[in-house]
């Protein structure tokens, strides 16, 4: 054959495939293009291959403040069957069976039943979502669907359940799951079009109109140290069941920043039972009382009082009170604790003693209206604000008629309740040289940085250290109502405190109603690190005191915070000889009388 006439017909095969090309281009560019509308309408006439299917948003997680999960979505997934949009055919129930799990018969059953659509929420692994996707090509079942199940894994369980709360049925109760629930849960989405015989949208088909893009929902960053919120969940646990209590509240906080480091309560329950359904928990469970409730302070108190007196003048860092175990204010007369009599004392005494009537003087002289003024500054009757649900207000009675007494109850931490959130941040302000920060457990929303705020400067640094030495004298004196928690090595300050507990029928204070243990310190005495405050309600076990049932949990809270942060040792830091452990250096001015009878823990 020539070779012209071969070049020829090869030039002719040539155009006429490029021909070919061009016509099926034209023909899907008319349909896909030109006459989309026209093809759109028709379709929709006859729903033939339309489809609308959602798209759901995953979850943010919930972090600690080194990144490691506390909350976030399993990889597991759910089987939803549209029983309209799949084959009613032996083989295809078979397959759909062996990739689930779920027996052929319950999908035969629910077709010939006439069932429209159906969910099954026992949880696929990905390995099975990967198997129901290939069934679905192979049988062309555009009515098989496969979404995330939305179960949440929660890695600390019930030691941080308080915090990051729970799904429960895909719905958000409690904690951060439910007060972040925007910010975690995003948007779902839906894709609104037409697709081939295999199940896949024809892109140039897609009603962009009517689809929604999913938006995926943010992490949320938390200013919980991983490790210590373990620590504090089993200390706080301990204390309670130890000492039979009703519940009890552990608060690590930097008092330079205000971050949460730890919040842990007890009892609580665990989100990740049964998938998530919280199997066994109940209101009471669910209730976080270190935003959700009040409890009346004690003698902790004394020290927020102090640190006022000092501040306003009314008393003088090198004054001396007389006390002589009671003191009577209107017609009620109120006693030191055990009827103790501690005679002439300075403030530090007063203090590391734990006296009622000194503390009372002092806020008599500070004055009704000022004194109310600063608890009110330091956010004690107001909410928290961290950002979990259900938190509530301090309580102290405006209305109140004898204001002389009731000022003088204050004074040492009685007549007025607190939520122990709010009560940290204003304890820590004592370790901040009197700088008040607000409270913070949530320092990042997706890319939303919140940082530290600062709410005012309470008192002077010089008050506010004056209150720290004195704290010293608490663990480290002889006379100290702490002197039990001391830890070799390191210089403390806290707070003892027994409080009367308000009765949860009556809502009256007292009169049987038992006692609330608590304690505030921090490590080390100077510059502290953390301030560690530890509440623990209603014990019946025996002892009520905060000395012997909230003193031991800061002390185990105290040796978890020195290894967590590597806290050096104080520097030429001792105890007595009669502890086995070395000389302690004397606390600020501690020269009283001697005492008539033997101190209880205050």
């Amino acid at each position: 054959m020539p070779g012209s006439i071969f070049e020829d017909r090869m030039k002719l095969a040539t155009y006429s495939f490029m021909g070919l090309i061009g016509l099926a281009a034209y023909s899907q560019a008319s349909v896909q293009v030109f006459r989309r509308g026209d093809v759109l309408a028709r379709a929709r006439d006859s729903k033939k291959f339309e489809l609308s299917v959602p798209s759901y948003a995953n979850r943010g997680r919930i972090l600690a403040s080194d990144g490691r999960p506390l909350a976030q979505d399993e990889d597991s997934y759910v089987l939803q069957v549209n029983f309209e949009r799949v084959p009613h055919s032996e083989g295809f129930f078979a397959d759909l069976a062996e990739a689930t799990g779920i027996p052929a018969t319950e999908f035969r059953e629910l077709a010939l039943a006439g069932k429209g659509s159906r969910e099954w929420r026992l949880p696929l692994s990905a390995a099975q979502s990967a198997k129901v996707k290939k069934v679905k090509s192979d049988w062309r079942a555009n009515g098989l669907a496969i979404p995330r199940s939305g179960l949440r894994a929660y890695a600390l369980a019930e030691s941080a359940a308080g915090i990051v709360g729970q799904i429960r049925d895909k719905d958000p109760i409690a904690g951060m799951e439910a007060s972040q629930n925007t910010a975690l849960a995003g948007k779902d989405g839906v894709t609104v079009g037409f697709v081939d015989r295999t199940g896949a949208f024809l892109p140039m088909l897609i009603d962009k109109k009517s689809s929604i893009p999913k938006t995926d929902g943010v992490d949320i960053q938390t200013t919980i140290d991983y490790d210590l919120q373990q620590a504090a969940s089993r200390a706080i646990r301990k204390a309670v069941e130890t000492n039979k209590a009703d519940q009890g509240v552990a608060i690590i906080m930097d008092p330079t920043t205000g971050d949460i480091l730890a919040m842990a309560n007890w009892p609580t329950f665990d989100p990740s039972v049964e998938g998530g359904k919280g199997l066994g928990m109940s209101v009471a469970r669910d209730l976080n009382p270190a935003v959700q409730a009040v409890l009346e302070p004690g003698s902790m108190f004394k020290v927020l009082t102090l640190a006022k007196a000092l501040d306003s003048g009314a008393i003088q860092p090198d004054e001396h009170f007389k006390c002589v175990g009671q003191e009577t204010v209107g017609r009620k007369t109120f006693t030191c604790d055990r009827h103790e009599v501690h005679g002439n004392i300075n403030i530090t005494d007063a203090i590391a003693e734990s006296c009622n009537v000194t503390a009372s003087r002092w806020s008599r002289r500070v004055g009704y209206d000022d004194f109310v003024g600063y608890f009110e500054d330091l956010g004690l009757m107001e909410k928290p604000g961290i950002g979990l649900p259900g938190e509530v207000t301090g309580q102290f009675n405006y209305k109140e008629t004898a204001k002389k007494l009731q000022l003088a109850l204050v004074g040492f931490g009685q007549s007025i309740n607190v939520t122990p959130a709010a009560l940290a941040g204003a304890f820590s302000m004592i370790a901040n040289d009197g700088k008040l920060m607000f409270p913070r457990l949530i320092s990042r929303i997706g890319t939303q940085v919140i940082p530290p705020e600062q709410a005012a400067q309470v008192v002077s640094p010089e008050s506010a250290n004056t209150v720290l030495q004195c704290m010293e004298a608490v663990v480290e004196s002889d006379e100290g109502t702490g002197k039990g928690l001391r830890i070799p090595g390191y210089r403390l300050a806290g707070k003892t405190g027994t409080a009367q507990r308000r009765d949860p029928i009556t809502g009256r204070v007292g009169g049987g109603a038992g006692h609330v243990a608590n304690f505030i310190g921090f490590v080390p005495a100077q510059h502290p690190k953390v301030s560690i405050l530890v509440m623990v309600d209603h014990p019946t076990a025996g002892s009520f005191y905060g000395a012997s049932v909230a003193g031991p949990v800061f002390k185990e809270l105290a040796q978890a915070s020195i290894r967590r942060f590597a806290i050096p040792p104080t520097e030429g830091n001792g105890h007595s000889a009669a502890d086995g452990q070395p000389r302690l250096a004397p606390p600020p001015s501690h020269a009283h009388a001697a005492k008539p009878q033997a101190k209880g823990p205050g």
